[in-house]
């Protein structure tokens, strides 16, 4: 009871089950009889607790909770569960979980076999062990592990090699107490390094309680359901084994288990990537009017060694008179050594006429791992011209598993997973957002509609991006641009390296050549062609903005007293057209199409405008990227207490 209670105190809401069922409550009070067989199939938030509150149980006590049935049930939306409850608060694979305050894992490199986790708890053995194949040059830093009762010591080894009788080649152990069942991970005084294609046996023994393991499960007890729900799990031959009767013997088949063939043990290897890694990733931009000053004045990266021992490196930089890259641009770095270097522009940029520039550095390792970074020198004012911040769907051409919604952060067979939500906002356009890309998969596009440039010069192409693709000659990643969707420009392709980011990443991409005043410019983002071997996450797309040289030179005089919303395009229209909005001072701009009853059928901007304003291209369908019917449509800007409306006509087919 101590427990739950610190932990409402001290992180808010914790959550639990009990048996929703009119035999156990009485004015909004639960209370199930230890002696009675029916399983949980509810959960719920404890959010307080009442210790003098009398319950049907023999001792008075209750825990506050909120229901997620609405205002209408209960003591508005909450009741009281008493502390004797047979399930409330000791059940322990039923729960609600949320997320606040999220932070990524510090692991690169998860090794895993037990894909739901603990699901069933073996007690025959004394050891168990997993065993794993290292799909790179990694760094295992760390091991992850549930117990299943209180007060457990537990003794993990690792080895290189299993004869079938023994496991050989120790590469380390360590030992560990945990007072409480659970999920516990614990970092290795010693990490250990593994190379692709090399063996590791994990081997864990723990003093009680038995070892937790996933398998098929049968979860019968959803509230309301009239079914049984059956979630699948997998297991193949030499994952797993357990230590009974003098011998090891493999966990695949084993009578044991109620599913002989989908079971394995819930033990896990963390790791980094072997090599070099620079922080921050993305592009570095500086930006100013002809002849400067340019911000910001410099930039710095710090460059890390992962590994367990030193290591040598190299610091490339692309010729170009206007960039210098100061620090040791080569040298030997110890493991967890870091080593910074200082970009700035040289006078030589002041020189420069309007345009965008480009210049790259790499990182390179001994070990063959390398980091690519970019410098972009922006010479003249820009600003974003169109934006797509993919809180509402965009309405691309999406083929294969191209697709807008939320991403899932499922995935990572190699690489790194998904992410769970957008840059900003949750929802991302993405290349199968539950999970990896599939083999031998020929070319999917995502291709924007057609984006007006007439006027624009500097055309850039700015972008979130989160990607995790092989390297080029395996599987394809690129971003192509044309002005007649008849011939494509890459301006962007994966390398021969895999591409594996663990965040979201700014990209910039100087598209000028093929965009500067064109009536018509499309995007597309290439996944594939794929091979028959290593699957990532794929793309995954947020924020994608379109800037230009001069776009937001507004002269004082200029500012607009009003907000003002007009079509700019054609009008009428039959698939697309665009919005020009007058915006008197900068600030939070929504602008939302309506059908002539007044329901709202697609919001088509939402986010910061500049004073003075911006073009909005506006794609005639609704939310679910349907072709909008021929009639007359309001469109209304609404930015601090103002509104301005306009109409467009759209033509039917």
């Amino acid at each position: 009871l101590d427990r739950i209670k610190q932990a409402v105190m001290e992180h808010g809401a914790v959550a639990t089950c009990y048996c929703a069922s009119s035999s156990y409550m009485q004015n909004y009070i639960q209370y199930q009889p230890p002696y009675t067989d029916d399983p949980p199939n509810h959960s719920v938030a404890i959010i307080g607790w009442n210790d003098n509150l009398p319950t049907q149980a023999p001792e008075p006590g209750a825990w506050i909770c909120k229901n997620s049935w609405g205002e209408g049930w209960g003591l508005n939306g909450f009741f009281h569960i008493s502390y004797w409850d047979k399930w409330c608060g000791r059940e322990n694979f039923m729960g609600a979980v949320s997320f606040a305050n999220v932070e990524y894992m510090d692991y690169e490199r998860v090794y895993h076999h037990d894909y739901h986790g603990w699901r069933d708890t073996f007690t025959l053995p004394a050891r168990v062990m997993n065993a794993f194949e290292a799909t790179g040059n990694h760094y295992i830093t760390a091991y992850s592990f549930f117990t299943a009762d209180d007060s457990v010591e537990c003794n993990a080894g690792f080895f290189s090699g299993f004869d079938g009788t023994a496991p050989q080649g120790p590469l380390g152990g360590q030992e560990s107490f945990h007072r409480y069942r659970g999920f516990h991970t614990v970092e290795l005084e010693q990490p250990f390094e593994v190379c692709t294609g090399d063996s590791v046996y994990f081997v864990m023994e723990f003093s009680r309680g038995g070892y937790p393991y996933d398998r098929t499960a049968d979860v019968p007890v959803l509230l309301g359901a009239s079914y049984r729900v059956i979630v699948e799990s997998s297991a193949s031959p030499g994952e797993s084994y357990y230590h009974h009767g003098g011998g090891w013997h493999d966990f695949y088949g084993c009578s044991e288990n109620p599913y002989p063939e989908t079971g394995n043990f819930c033990l896990k290897l963390l790791g980094l990537d072997r090599g070099i890694r620079v922080s921050p990733a993305g592009d570095a931009v500086f930006q100013g009017e002809p002849g400067g000053p340019f911000s910001p004045d410099s930039h710095v990266w710090t460059m890390e060694f992962v590994g367990g021992a030193p290591g040598t490196y190299q610091v490339d930089v692309q010729q170009a008179d206007w960039l210098d890259v100061a620090g040791e641009l080569q040298g030997v770095v110890n493991p967890g050594q870091t080593v910074q270097f200082t970009a700035s522009l040289t006078d030589e940029a002041g020189s420069l006429a309007p345009g965008v520039y480009t210049a790259k550095v790499e990182f390179l390792d001994s070990s063959g791992g390398n980091a690519e970074n970019r410098v972009i020198l922006v010479v003249g004012e820009t600003g974003m011209v169109y934006g797509w911040n993919m809180d509402v769907n965009p309405g691309w051409d999406a083929s294969g598993e191209w697709q807008w919604g939320i991403p899932q952060g499922h995935g990572g067979a190699y690489g790194n997973p998904d992410p769970a939500s957008g840059f900003t906002g949750t929802n991302a356009y993405g290349y199968n957002l539950w999970g990896d890309y599939g083999p031998v998969m020929g070319e999917e596009y995502l291709t924007t509609e057609a984006i007006d440039c007439t006027g624009l010069t500097g055309v850039q192409l700015r972008y979130r991006r989160w990607l995790g693709v092989q390297g080029a000659g395996s599987d394809r990643a690129a971003v192509q641009v044309s002005a007649d969707r008849a011939q494509w420009h890459t301006v962007w392709e994966n390398g021969p390296g895999e591409t594996a980011d663990g965040d979201w990443v700014l990209r910039v991409a100087d598209i000028s050549g093929y965009a500067d005043g064109q009536p018509q410019v499309w995007l597309r983002w290439v996944m594939g062609p794929s091979d028959d071997l290593r699957e990532y996450c794929g793309w995954n797309l947020d924020d994608v903005e379109i800037w230009a040289l001069g776009s937001f030179s507004v002269d004082p005089e200029q500012v607009p007293g009003s907000l003002e919303v007009v079509v700019s395009g054609a009008n009428p229209a039959s698939s697309s057209s665009s919005l020009h909005c007058s915006v008197p001072a900068s600030g939070l701009l929504t602008v939302t199409v309506f059908d002539i009853a007044g329901r709202e059928v697609r919001t088509v901007f939402q986010g910061h405008a500049p004073a003075g304003g911006l073009t909005i291209p506006l794609v005639l369908s609704d939310h679910a990227g349907n072709r909008l019917p021929a009639g007359v449509y309001p469109v209304v800007a609404r930015m601090d207490g103002l509104s301005a409306v306009s109409r467009i006509v759209v033509l039917g087919r």
